[in-house]
């Protein structure tokens, strides 16, 4: 941690920038220590804080839009080539696009705490065809989450950067699981109001059914009447007649 604090303090923002894009794009660099060094260096006015998170941002952003317009471009094989040392590559495919798949985009929120997760979410967009618009929304707030997060905890704990190091490390599990547990709220609360949804629908044809067969009756009912009408009317006027000729009057009164 002291030595990544140093480098930071000797390179400024250039090396932030450089160690934040290096990070995202799959080389091997502790990310998050950076961050931290950089709140901990704004903490005590060797930088400023704003243009530090604002750098950080950029830096991912630039790195996901990189992994994104792969995907777009190459398909599947930027998957592969990101599981390519794993034992199973296959099998590590099939389950990032079933993740990708049932989150969506909204994984990028909470994907740069999740080691691995974060390598795949933004080439997973572009394999699905994703605007770049929407990609962009996300992908900065994920960003900027993540830079804020970690810078936060330097910041805080700029006399005792050590201890800020342990609790960044748990702060991927604990951010990922609240970031699940959103999540998964989330798909609950649609598939209640889906399900809420049907119900009503299934209930308004139930109703316009009820209704159409009570319409059909009536109608049938006044057809009849109609009917009865026209049988009616004319026997009534065949008797009047009938009993008007017999006493020799007739039914017009003449």
């Amino acid at each position: 941690m002291n030595t990544i604090f140093q480098f930071v303090l000797k390179h400024g923002y250039s090396m932030l920038f450089a160690a934040a894009f290096a990070h995202q794009v799959g080389v091997p660099l502790p990310g998050p220590l950076f961050l931290l060094a950089a709140g901990a260096l704004s903490a005590s006015g060797k930088l400023g804080l704003a243009r530090s998170l604002g750098l950080a941002i950029v830096a991912c952003v630039l790195a996901d839009w990189l992994w994104y317009e792969a995907g777009r471009c190459r398909g599947d094989r930027v998957l592969h080539f990101i599981h390519r040392l794993t034992r199973d590559p296959e099998f590590h495919d099939r389950r990032a696009k079933k993740i990708f798949a049932r989150y969506g985009l909204a994984l990028l929120i909470i994907a740069k705490f999740v080691p691995g997760l974060d390598a795949v979410t933004p080439p997973l967009a572009g394999t699905s065809r994703t605007g770049r618009v929407r990609f962009f929304a996300f992908d900065v707030l994920g960003a900027s989450l993540y830079s804020g997060v970690y810078s936060a905890l330097g910041y805080v704990f700029s006399d005792d950067l050590d201890r800020a190091a342990v609790y960044a490390s748990k702060v991927g599990a604990i951010v990922a699981g609240v970031g699940a547990g959103a999540l998964f709220i989330y798909l609950v609360c649609k598939l209640v109001v889906h399900r809420h949804f049907a119900s009503d629908l299934h209930r308004g044809r139930a109703i316009l059914q009820v209704g159409n067969a009570t319409m059909k009756k009536q109608i049938a009912s006044v057809l009849s009447n109609e009917w009865l009408s026209m049988i009616y009317f004319p026997a009534l006027w065949a008797v009047i007649y009938l009993s008007c000729s017999a006493h020799g009057r007739s039914p017009w009164g003449d």
